[in-house]
């Protein structure tokens, strides 16, 4: 992804500005405390990382998507479970053992 650029929109007023570098952004409480000044490079830097993330997130989801059929075809497959094939097994293990 390309580098992207943030406009400050003011409501239904129609009015926005480009939000630069050296533009900063105050973050403030509900009782009108002041938390943070965010610079614009920082904020346009943490919304890149955001849509980058939900980026990746879809294209995993994707790929996560994709092998569950092929998973689901192969479960006809997979030999029901056999308790005396296993004890067999058991018991020839055990005999290598001595």
């Amino acid at each position: 992804m390309g580098a992207i650029a943030l406009h400050i929109c003011f409501g239904n007023r129609g009015f926005k500005w480009p939000l630069r570098d050296e533009d900063a952004v105050q973050v403030w409480t509900a009782d009108h405390n002041m938390i943070a000044t965010l610079p614009g490079r920082v904020l346009r830097h943490l919304v890149e990382l955001h849509l980058a993330g939900a980026a990746m997130q879809d294209e995993i989801g994707g790929l996560l998507r994709r092998p569950l059929g092929r998973l689901r075809a192969r479960a006809s497959v997979v030999k029901p479970y056999d308790q005396s094939r296993r004890d067999a097994l058991r018991v020839q293990r055990r005999s290598r053992r001595k």
